[in-house]
């Protein structure tokens, strides 16, 4: 019986499962920054990171593919709204709502995957993974619940949590238009490009930030924490992405997502001893079972 990890979509599998990894590490590395750090300052910063990080990969790597004028339009929407939309949706978001209203509503992100998928590519959703992505948001709820994250609905999270569904939607949309970009260039190039659009608009709305903080004041760590999270939770782990967009297609990809909090309430209990409740249990055991039945 073959392994398998061996195969071509068994190795995608266990890439897309590291980006998971980086994200779920990404949520302490990242709050440590931001403690001395302002957000859009923090983000610019990182995604200049990135992009630095994803030249020097690209050009020890692999040669440039020329860009077709027909697709410079497609690369420019995905990159602003994946990478600069996106950012300023999720932070302002969580600004307003809290933090389990931003956790549920990012978490139907591979629900909206699918249903876009459905849409610009005619993929067919089969039970299976209709299934196994209820059940893993099930669990994920879960998890939220017994993590004492307050879920509150009323106006005052109200127009946070329309804000914080528009960047699950808009993450969903990414997943989807890269696909057919993906059989002209490779994940490392689109990456890097898509990348380079979002640090531009980034950088532009941070100029005020920057001229105003005072640059001397953060420990060492705080700017390790950004350079950390931007060469590998945006750089790395974005082009990992792509690879499992182009190998496994945008549905499967996006249902690994839903590991992210379990792997980050993993963390939690190892590295800051923090309580694990039997509901929290349950809901990793719910959505490892739903990432399970959806990838069959």
């Amino acid at each position: 019986m073959s392994d398998p990890a061996r195969t071509p979509s068994g190795r995608t599998e266990l890439l897309v499962l590291g980006v998971i990894i980086v994200w779920a590490s990404n949520f302490p590395v990242a709050k440590w920054g931001l403690r001395e750090i302002e957000p859009l300052l923090f983000n610019a910063m990182r995604y200049l990171v990135a992009t630095t990080v994803l030249v020097a990969m690209y050009y020890t790597r692999s040669s440039w593919v020329a860009v077709q004028k027909s697709d410079w339009p497609r690369i420019a929407v995905i990159g602003f709204l994946a990478n600069f939309v996106y950012q300023m949706a999720f932070i302002f978001g969580l600004h307003l709502s809290t933090a389990g209203n931003s956790a549920v509503l990012l978490s139907t992100s591979p629900l909206w995957t699918v249903l876009i998928s459905s849409r610009l590519h005619n993929e067919k959703i089969r039970p299976f993974m209709w299934g196994g992505m209820l059940m893993s948001f099930c669990g994920v709820v879960l998890i939220i619940i017994g993590s004492g994250k307050q879920l509150e609905f009323g106006s005052s999270a109200l127009f946070g949590d329309l804000i914080t569904l528009v960047a699950a939607f808009l993450w969903g949309l990414n997943t989807n238009l890269q696909k057919p970009l993906l059989t002209r260039y490779s994940p490392l190039q689109l990456t890097l490009m898509m990348i380079s659009i979002g640090t531009l608009f980034l950088s532009l709305s941070a100029v005020p930030s920057a001229l105003s903080f005072e640059w001397s004041k953060p420990d060492w760590t705080y700017y390790a924490a950004t350079f950390a999270s931007g060469a590998f939770s945006i750089g790395v782990a974005n082009v990992f992405w792509s690879v499992g967009v182009q190998n496994l297609g945008p549905g499967r990809t996006a249902n690994f997502g839903n590991l992210v909090p379990v792997l980050a309430f993993l963390l939690s209990y190892v590295v800051l001893d923090e309580r694990v409740l039997p509901i929290q249990v349950v809901g990793a055991a719910v959505t490892i079972g739903g990432v399970w039945l959806a990838r069959r």
